[in-house]
């Protein structure tokens, strides 16, 4: 298990973050929240390595300004009602990187940098359903865009436990694409592994499913946990950097409704 704190796969922090805080706000019985979980997930999407992650469970909601995971790591930003169900808005965040000598496989590439990112999303819930679209282009130039498309049910749930499944699935644009599974023809000669040029398109590149419990613990405290599996698609299923097409994923953590 790695150590140093890198990022897996942006699809895989959405799902994590993202059925975790859903579920933790319907159980904590308040809107607003804040907490703290640890993931267990891959060095990055594609990877054979798994890592520890912390992962920061918060939610908080003030008219129509939020902060909340949107597409990633929480994010904040406004939102509004345009129906019954449907809510819409705009975000802005921070993503994670990858770290070139953390993994033997990325090790003479260039790192993959903490940045910024901003975006849009929209969303439907009706009753135990929710689909949702978000849209997340990084601030930094070259890292490109992806589109996270989301659908989850409420199995079950009774007056202290709730049980959600889900789906989601994650196109990326050619920069996106070329950032976290492309090689370079600079980055193959300097590649320790002796990785080939690769320059992936555009297209679906990920899929997941995962399920997520929630247990309410008292009037502010509940736990939560997911376990999920995600599976490279398209141009990154064959990338020279996915070492394990489909990978594992799970966190455990508490949060503090307000």
């Amino acid at each position: 298990m790695k150590r140093k704190i890198l990022a897996s796969g942006p699809a895989m922090a959405s799902v994590l973050l993202a059925a975790l805080a859903g579920n933790a706000r319907a159980e904590g019985g308040s809107t607003n929240f804040i907490g703290l979980g640890v993931g267990a997930v891959p060095v990055y999407e594609g990877s054979r390595e798994y890592r520890a992650l912390p992962v920061p469970l918060i939610n908080y909601e003030s008219g129509n300004f939020f902060i909340s995971p949107r597409a990633g790591l929480p994010a904040m930003g406004l939102k509004m009602d345009l129906a019954p169900d449907w809510t819409t808005g705009a975000f802005v965040g921070m993503a994670l990187g990858r770290k070139a000598d953390d993994s033997d496989l990325t090790k003479g590439l260039e790192d993959i940098d903490f940045h910024g990112t901003y975006g849009a999303f929209i969303e439907w819930s009706p009753g135990r359903y929710s689909l949702m679209a978000a849209y997340r282009q990084a601030a930094h130039s070259g890292y490109g865009g992806t589109l996270d498309l989301r659908a989850t049910y409420t199995a079950w749930q009774d007056s202290r436990n709730r049980v959600t499944l889900g789906a989601n699935t994650q196109w990326a644009n050619d920069d996106a694409m070329q950032t976290w599974f492309g090689v370079t023809t600079s980055q193959a000669a300097r590649s320790r592994a002796g990785l080939e040029t690769y320059s992936p398109s555009s297209g679906f590149k990920s899929v997941a499913l995962f399920g997520t419990w929630a247990h309410r613990i008292d009037t502010h405290w509940s736990a939560v946990t997911t376990l999920g599996v995600n599976t490279l698609v398209g141009d990154a299923r064959d990338s020279p950097l996915t070492e394990r097409k489909t990978n594992v994923f799970a966190n455990v953590g508490v949060i503090y409704a307000f």
